[in-house]
């Protein structure tokens, strides 16, 4: 009778676990058409059908709903967020976008501009950059409110592009930004990048030499404290040599200058003056000349008529 009981046993156990096991397969499936149903009801509630953008000034609002479009029907959970905003953020001026959700059915997206840099001379106008070099906008135009840059290779710059990375142009444009970056900045008329060095010419009128880019920083705060002190003694310089020699040389305008042209307007003056008493003589010598003619002539007519009454 045992062995009986033992065969029995082991068999119902085996039915009651693939009984159980057959309703946790049943459960699963109607949890995963649970999950399913409502994950596509959630993609349908979610799915993108319009752009909302915002921030916009320089860049096209047109380029970027257009850009945005190509996501419509998709979820907001399920679309490429990182490609569309790399892809924003490939246009110029657009410094950052950023994307988010207007439930239920609208993307929106914020974009930060970039605020020019600087211009760039070039042979077709001006490039506007950011403080990167990245080129942002090309124009004819000069813009009176930015520092110009000149001696740039500009060549085949379009906006996107990077201008000035050259190798070897890392301290010219370390050099740069520090001193854009200074309070200075608003005085600044044209930097020009030269062979040896660079030149900076301030609105005022005053030439700064820089014959080397190193240390930046500290021939910017150089530069600061010399500007201060002009403006504190209301000076004007003509030239400051920043680093030709252990310490700065600043030049004022020279009065031979001045000098100069009052001898060259006195000049000028003196010269009309000859030219006018030259031509007083001229005709002067005229009139006597046409006097002392018509006294010969009437001489001449006396005589004649003298020399015919005597023969009468």
């Amino acid at each position: 009778m045992k062995p009986e009981n033992t065969k029995k046993r082991p068999r119902r156990k085996k039915k009651l676990q693939k009984k159980y096991r057959n309703r946790r397969i049943a459960f699963l499936l109607i949890v995963a058409m649970v999950l399913g149903g409502g994950l596509f009801a959630f993609n349908n509630l979610t799915a993108m059908k319009d752009v909302e953008v915002s921030g916009t000034k320089a860049v096209s609002k047109n380029t970027v709903v257009k850009i945005a479009r190509e996501s419509m029907g998709k979820s907001y959970f399920r679309m490429n967020k990182s490609r569309l905003k790399n892809r924003l953020e490939q246009m110029p001026y657009v410094k950052e976008a950023r994307i988010g959700l207007s439930f239920p059915h609208t993307l929106s997206i914020a974009i930060d501009e970039e605020i020019p840099f600087a211009q760039l001379y070039s042979g077709e106008g001006y490039i506007l950059v950011n403080e990167d070099f990245r080129a942002l906008e090309i124009t004819r135009s000069y813009d009176p409110n930015l520092p110009k840059i000149t001696g740039v290779v500009t060549d085949g710059v379009r906006p996107g592009q990077v201008a000035f990375k050259s190798t070897g142009n890392d301290k010219k444009i370390h050099m740069i930004k520090t001193l854009f970056a200074s309070e200075i900045k608003k005085d600044i008329h044209t930097v020009s990048i030269l062979d040896r060095g660079m030149r900076v010419a301030f609105s005022d009128g005053t030439l700064v030499h820089i014959s080397s880019f190193d240390d930046g920083e500290y021939k910017t705060k150089q530069l600061e404290e010399i500007r201060k002190e002009m403006k504190a003694k209301n000076e004007a310089y003509r030239e400051i040599y920043l680093d030709q020699g252990d310490h700065p040389v600043a030049v004022k305008p020279s009065s031979l200058d001045d000098e100069a042209s009052d001898e060259n307007e006195n000049g000028m003056e003196a010269s009309k003056d000859n030219e006018k008493k030259s031509e007083k003589t001229n005709e002067t010598g005229k009139m006597k000349k046409t006097t002392e003619d018509s006294a010969e002539t009437k001489e001449k007519k006396t005589e004649t008529q003298e020399a015919s009454n005597t023969a009468d």
